[in-house]
């Protein structure tokens, strides 16, 4: 029980923000942009795109490195709801 009742007041948040175009999240990116040193995306795969057979998908934690707080916070909020490719973010033979 207590997986499924986890973030539902976050994400009801979320939606009521998105129905009635406001924005109270953006007091938490601002508070982020203003306090924070570290800043980290939840990330995600598309399991349903690969064929492997496996339905969960593999969730990681990504630190943001490079700039200032707010060039971060501001990337990694462009990035949002968005598809990252894994080209994008290492080269060919990279070591990881």
């Amino acid at each position: 029980k207590s997986k499924q009742k986890a973030c539902t007041k976050y994400q009801k948040r979320w939606s009521e923000a998105s129905k009635a175009d406001a924005s109270p999240m953006a007091a938490e990116i601002d508070r982020a942009k203003k306090y924070c040193q570290v800043i980290r995306a939840i990330c995600h795969t598309q399991v349903s795109k690969v064929k492997i057979g496996q339905k969960k998908a593999h969730i990681k934690e990504i630190q943001i490195n490079g700039g200032s707080t707010q060039q971060k916070v501001d990337f990694v909020t462009g990035l949002f709801e968005q598809e990252v490719k894994v080209a994008d973010v290492f080269s060919q033979d990279e070591m990881i």
